[in-house]
């Protein structure tokens, strides 16, 4: 339990006071990331309940946006952004290395964060209305696609930073327990479509993954913001597409 906190007091901006926190202690927290997917779904599934009061379906999406951003402190928007000015640089991998952790906002950052932000918004507001429990699956999503690049990849040479110990330290044993109970968790949540959603967007996180290989030679923090964030995002579209093309489907699995 004190290492759920200590992940929970990390990954996002809940003040929690934990005493003599050891490093050891501090990096074994990292791997319980999918956890914290929970707890910030469940946050956010019971911010929306309050919001489906205003009754204004683009309003209570705008709301779910600033509110995930506010929870989260936009430590992975972050991540995201840096990689998306490095991938976009059209530079060698040492120059894009150094885009990464330079800390000012570039042109391709800034589109970047644009778009992703409209497309979680536009997911919202079609989510919101009569599927609002995908809320309670969207984070751990993407922190279970963290926990497969991780495993299957490796550290990017010059990265750095608290990524290094993540990628050193994740297992095999890690992604099966994680996506087994992923996929069961949202079986039980969504049903069948969500399963479908999950194993889909499963390919989408592989590629990634495997670009950012081919790119940068591994992962970095910056690329595991980014890979948590754009995989939240698959699984926000995918299910969205799910749901207005097939709605019978929906009727009859959920």
């Amino acid at each position: 339990m004190r290492k759920i906190l200590i992940a929970i007091s990390f990954f996002t901006r809940i003040p929690i006071k934990l005493k003599d926190v050891s490093s050891e202690e501090f990096y074994d927290a990292m791997i319980l990331i999918p956890l914290v997917g929970v707890f910030i779904g469940l946050i956010l599934f019971v911010a929306s309940i309050v919001f489906s009061f205003i009754h204004f379906v683009q309003l209570q999406a705008l709301l779910m946006v600033i509110a995930y951003i506010w929870l989260t402190g936009g430590l992975h928007l972050d991540g995201f952004a840096d990689t998306t000015d490095a991938l976009f640089s059209a530079r060698d991998r040492e120059k894009m290395m150094e885009i990464m952790k330079d800390s000012r906002l570039g042109a391709f950052g800034a589109i970047g964060l644009i778009l992703i932000i409209l497309t979680n918004w536009m997911s919202y507001t079609i989510i919101l209305p009569e599927h609002s429990t995908a809320i309670l699956i969207i984070p751990v999503f993407g922190r279970v696609a963290a926990i497969m690049s991780t495993c299957f990849s490796t550290y990017a040479p010059g990265g750095g930073g608290l990524g290094k110990r993540f990628v050193e330290m994740t297992r095999l044993h890690h992604f099966i327990i994680y996506l087994v109970l992923l996929l069961g968790y949202t079986t039980l949540i969504l049903g069948l479509p969500g399963l479908l959603t999950a194993v889909i967007c499963l390919l989408p996180a592989w590629l990634l993954m495997k670009n950012l290989q081919h790119k940068i030679g591994g992962m970095t923090g910056d690329t595991i913001g980014m890979t948590i964030e754009l995989n939240q995002t698959f699984f926000m579209v995918v299910y969205s597409v799910i749901l207005i093309n097939f709605p019978i489907y929906f009727r009859l699995f959920q």
